[in-house]
């Protein structure tokens, strides 16, 4: 661990789980990379929050599915991974709705008792869809997702609401997706984390005029 930095949870090896589909590949390489390179404001760093003192980074962050193409169960490594993960992210859509590896992460994961600990990335299809036959096949949560599991282990018949990041085109954009998933994940405010980005872009933009005038005075002495 690099100095000064704050450790995970008791308990937990990783900050978060990727649940995702293969067709969804793209999207679950893209978020764990900007997940884990995110470096959080130092205003905040060390606040105590309901998910313990706020680290430096958001990391480290599990992806990997490459042994479920011929296995018949999760496996070891992914049920010790699941564990030991302090979230779990679902990337959702149609292809992860009819997807019997991600509905058995997700069931894996509610019971340890973390229901509230799951954040979704919604990528395309539309939530809900499930409720009207007609249009069923738009469906992006897994059933894992649609129903509150029950104190048995099993899901029971009350719907539940998902907490969701939407990055389907006219949402909320892959900037604010990443936030929301990272203030969820830090208990803190999203409010908090965009101002932290308002003022990058702003210092980014001072640097980048100064920079031009220092250009053209060279020119200008040439």
């Amino acid at each position: 661990m690099d100095a000064g930095e704050q450790p995970l949870e008791a308990g937990f090896k990783y900050r978060a789980f990727i649940s995702y589909s293969h067709a969804n590949e793209a999207w679950a390489r893209w978020l764990h990379r900007s997940l884990e390179s995110y470096r959080v404001p130092k205003r905040l760093i060390g606040r105590e929050t309901a998910f313990g003192p706020v680290p430096e980074r958001v990391a480290p962050i599990f992806r990997d599915r490459d042994e479920l193409a011929t296995a018949t169960d999760l496996g070891e490594t992914l049920t010790r991974a699941l564990r030991e993960s302090a979230f779990q992210l679902v990337i959702c859509s149609t292809a992860a709705a009819k997807s019997r590896w991600v509905n058995e992460e997700i069931l894996a994961f509610k019971r340890l008792g973390r229901e509230q600990r799951i954040f979704c990335l919604i990528v395309d299809g539309e939530p809900g869809a499930s409720a009207n036959p007609a249009t069923a096949d738009q469906e992006c949560f897994p059933n894992a997702l649609i129903y509150v599991m029950g104190p048995d282990g099993q899901l029971t018949t009350t719907r539940s609401e998902p907490i969701a990041a939407d990055a389907r085109p006219g949402k909320d954009g892959k900037n604010d997706v990443r936030l929301k998933l990272i203030a969820g994940m830090l208990g803190v405010g999203l409010d908090e984390l965009k101002q932290r980005e308002a003022h990058r872009r702003q210092r980014r933009m001072m640097a980048l005029a100064t920079a031009s005038v220092v250009g053209m005075a060279v020119t200008s002495g040439l």
